[in-house]
C-alpha cells in the first residue's frame, strides 16, 4: 500500500505557489529533494595473531653397554710344604769297664772270645697318613635373566589458547578486540612392554672333598749289634792279677728335627671378570616446533552517508 501511495505522488506533478493553484485537499505545497545523513555501521575483519606450537615426542630406546661381572669357582690347588718336628731320641751304648782280679798262690789264665749283644736305640721317622678332608668356600657368580617391563612413550605438545573479547574505552566509543594468551600442555602416554637383562650377583657355598697327606712323627726301634768280650779265668798255681771286663747300657737323649717334604692340598677360589651386554632402556625426547595461526573477527565502526529520496510539505 505504501509503495502504491509512493508511485502515485511520483506522477503527480508539482506545483510551486508561483503557479497561483493549487491541489484540491491540500492545503500546503510539496517540493522535491535529496535528504542525506552520517549513518554509523558495524563491520567485522579477519584478524590473525601468529603463534608457536611445540611438540614433544619422548621414546624409549635401549642403550647398550658393556658390564663387568665377577664369576667365581673353586679348584683345589697342591703345593709342596716342608714339615718339621722336634724329637728327642735316646741313643744307646755299651761302657766297658775293666777291673783287676788278684788270684792267691795261683795264677789266672785268662782265655777271651768276642761276641756281640743287641741293643735297640729309639729312634722317629715321619710317617704319612691319609686323611679324607672336607672344605667349602664361598664364591659369587653372575645370575642374569630377562625380565619384562612396562615402559610409556610420552608424547607432549605445548600450546596456546585464546580468550577474545571487546574492550571499550569510558572516553570514546571505540571498541577493540583483546586477545589474552593461556599456554595449554597436554600430553599422553603410549604404554609398551620390553624384555630387559637383569643381572645379580649370587653368593653360595662351593665344597669339596678330597684326600691330604699328612705327616705323623713314629716311634720306631733302631736295633743293631755291639760287640763284647766273654773271658774265662784258669786257675794256675801262682798268684797274678788278672783283668775282668764288665759291660753297662749307656744311653743318651739326643735333641734332633726331622723334616720331610709332602703334599698339601686345599681349595682354593679362582675368579675371572665377565663381559656382558646390558641393554637398559632410557628415554629420548624429541621436539618440533610448529608456528600457526589464531584468526577471530574483529569489529570495526565505519561512518556512512545515506541519502533517501523523499517529498518535503510546507504548510501555509
Amino acid at each position: 500500500m505504501f509503495v502504491i501511495m509512493n508511485l502515485m505522488l511520483a506522477l503527480v506533478p508539482v506545483i510551486t505557489p508561483s503557479s497561483g493553484s493549487a491541489l484540491p485537499g491540500y492545503v500546503g505545497t510539496m517540493t522535491g529533494g535529496s535528504h542525506c545523513h552520517m549513518e554509523e555501521k558495524v563491520a567485522f575483519k579477519d584478524t590473525c595473531e601468529s603463534y608457536v606450537e611445540e611438540t614433544c615426542y619422548t621414546q624409549n630406546q635401549k642403550n647398550c653397554a658393556m658390564e663387568d661381572y665377577t664369576n667365581c669357582t673353586g679348584v683345589i690347588k697342591t703345593s709342596i710344604e716342608k714339615a718339621c718336628f722336634s724329637v728327642t731320641e735316646m741313643l744307646c751304648s755299651l761302657q766297658e769297664l775293666i777291673h783287676y782280679v788278684e788270684a792267691e798262690e795261683t795264677y789266672q789264665v785268662m782265655h777271651c772270645q768276642t761276641t756281640s749283644d743287641r741293643l735297640c736305640d729309639t729312634v722317629y721317622n715321619i710317617n704319612f697318613l691319609n686323611i679324607d678332608d672336607y672344605q667349602c668356600l664361598i664364591v659369587e657368580t653372575p645370575n642374569c635373566y630377562q625380565e619384562e617391563q612396562t615402559i610409556n612413550d610420552i608424547t607432549c605438545t605445548d600450546t596456546l589458547e585464546f580468550e577474545c573479547h571487546i574492550k571499550q574505552e569510558f572516553d570514546d566509543d571505540y571498541k577493540e578486540t583483546v586477545c589474552t594468551r593461556f599456554p595449554k600442555k597436554d600430553c599422553y602416554k603410549v604404554p609398551r612392554k620390553v624384555l630387559v637383562d637383569v643381572c645379580e650377583q649370587d653368593i653360595y657355598e662351593y665344597c669339596e672333598k678330597f684326600t691330604n697327606i699328612n705327616p705323623m712323627p713314629v716311634e720306631d726301634q733302631n736295633c743293631h749289634y755291639e760287640k763284647k768280650k766273654i773271658c774265662e779265668v784258669e786257675n794256675m798255681s801262682r798268684v797274678k792279677n788278672a783283668k775282668s771286663y764288665s759291660y753297662t747300657k749307656d744311653c743318651k737323649m739326643v735333641d734332633r728335627e726331622i723334616c720331610a717334604q709332602v703334599e698339601k692340598k686345599k681349595i682354593e677360589p679362582i675368579c675371572e671378570i665377565q663381559e656382558r651386554m646390558m641393554c637398559p632402556y632410557e628415554p629420548v625426547t624429541k621436539c618440533e616446533l610448529e608456528t600457526k595461526n589464531y584468526c577471530h573477527k574483529v569489529e570495526e565502526l565505519k561512518m556512512e552517508e545515506v541519502c533517501d529520496e523523499k517529498f518535503e510539505t510546507s504548510y501555509l
